[in-house]
């Protein structure tokens, strides 16, 4: 969905993904105008197929430092946009690093030989979605992505969503980047950083709502992370599925652990 007010600015970044296709383009979009910056990636005859840490403009972009910085003074960009020819539509790790390390929202415009997408847009600085029906993404909209999210919003905004029983008020999680499928990589997401982020292991017989449960869903690793909330319902968010409430059943009898956000004074 393209953010209201930059209708104008994302259709010339998409014409400009378009002239560039099949190499990524790459721009900025400073007071709500499009500024198209080149890529000074390597060359496309350094192209490493099937290496999605290839480097390329045919896999990846870089901005000059220098006209980054020329936009980024006074706090005007609103958005770093760059294309995915042929795909994904989604953020890489790499892509979700580097939203992270410029602190404004990026925008994303997949395309192919015959199609151009609308955006796709993240940041922290953007309006959080409703938690109940989001379409799956990952790294936009994913698992991790809804606890984070519930979190954010606290239990105010929460019940304005009819999501009730929440026992927080608004706590902020860190952002993790991460690739799609990094259990397979034997990558270890959730335990460690939840951990990390004030949450304790508590007994299933004293599963609360608020509390995280863990999964693994064809994997080694725990990958799937949902809420308990009141009622005897879970909130979470699964691959080609709307996020939903359900009631808790196999969900929480399947549960390898539970978790207790507790803070860093008492975790």
């Amino acid at each position: 969905m393209i953010p209201t007010g930059f209708e104008e600015a994302f259709a010339e970044a998409k014409a400009h993904a378009r002239r560039e296709f099949p190499l990524e383009s790459c721009g900025l979009i400073v007071s709500g105008k499009y500024i198209a910056c080149e890529n000074v990636a390597a060359d496309p005859s350094e192209h490493k197929e099937g290496d999605r840490n290839c480097n390329c403009k045919r896999c990846s972009f870089v901005i000059d430092p220098a006209v980054y910085a020329k936009y980024a003074t006074g706090g005007n960009i609103d958005f770093v946009v760059h294309s995915h020819p042929n795909g994904p539509f989604y953020p890489s790790k790499a892509d979700m690093e580097g939203q992270l390390a410029t602190a404004v929202p990026w925008a994303i415009i997949a395309l192919d030989d015959e199609r151009v997408g609308d955006p796709i847009c993240w940041g922290d600085s953007l309006p959080i979605a409703p938690v109940l029906g989001r379409q799956f993404m990952h790294g936009v909209h994913d698992c991790y992505s809804l606890v984070r999210d519930c979190f954010r919003l606290g239990k105010d905004e929460l019940a304005r969503q009819d999501i009730h029983g929440w026992p927080y008020d608004p706590i902020k999680l860190r952002e993790y980047p991460r690739d799609d499928a990094w259990w397979e990589d034997n990558e270890d997401l959730y335990m460690k950083n939840f951990i990390r982020e004030g949450f304790m292991r508590i007994d299933f017989e004293d599963a609360a709502p608020g509390d995280i449960f863990l999964m693994k869903i064809r994997s080694s690793q725990f990958n799937h992370a949902g809420l308990l909330l009141d009622n005897g319902l879970i909130l979470h968010h699964l691959p080609s599925r709307l996020s939903r409430r359900e009631p808790a059943g196999i969900w929480a009898r399947q549960a390898g652990v539970w978790l207790r956000y507790v803070g860093f004074d008492n975790a």
